[in-house]
């Protein structure tokens, strides 16, 4: 009989089988996720303070507690909220772009530099902009530099 009552004590107190959600499972399942209230500029849920995240996380632990699964709970949230709960963007049709430019865009830019500096060591006494040909119209110039002269010395008198 005490045998039975010791295995029944221990039983009891050891770990439930319901388990609840800990923290670190709803943080888990949370960083996939942005708060949404407007005053946080779409932290991740697992680390806004706000009231709205709190009342989310709250939410969440629920959902884990009732046994649903990491994906079940991010498939409801894109449901209710749309995907623009999302940290990432799937990376499916219109938002694939948002995976692909930036590399894309680095790409181009390293050719961009590597075209212009390939260039430049081809010709590096070109300049770009400046004619480096002399001027066969030294009459021109001096001509030019004359009229020049005449409304500088004329500005100067006024």
């Amino acid at each position: 009989m005490r045998t039975l009552f010791f295995a029944t004590l221990i039983a009891l107190s050891g770990p439930t089988l319901s388990s609840s959600a800990t923290s670190v499972a709803v943080k888990e399942v949370a960083q996939d996720l942005v708060c949404l209230c407007g005053d946080c500029n779409r932290e991740s849920l697992a680390t806004c303070l706000c009231g709205f995240a709190t009342s989310l996380r709250q939410e969440l632990a629920a959902d884990l507690d009732a046994g649903r699964t990491r994906q079940q709970i991010i498939d409801q949230f894109v449901d209710q909220f749309g995907p623009v709960v999302l940290a990432t963007p799937p990376a499916e049709g219109y938002n694939l772009l948002a995976w692909i430019a930036p590399a894309v865009a680095l790409i181009l830019g390293i050719a961009m530099v590597r075209s212009v500096l390939l260039s430049w060591r081809r010709n590096p006494t070109a300049t770009p902009g400046i004619d480096s040909t002399p001027n066969s119209n030294d009459a021109e110039t001096a001509e030019y530099e004359e009229r020049l002269r005449r409304e500088l010395d004329r500005f100067d008198s006024r």
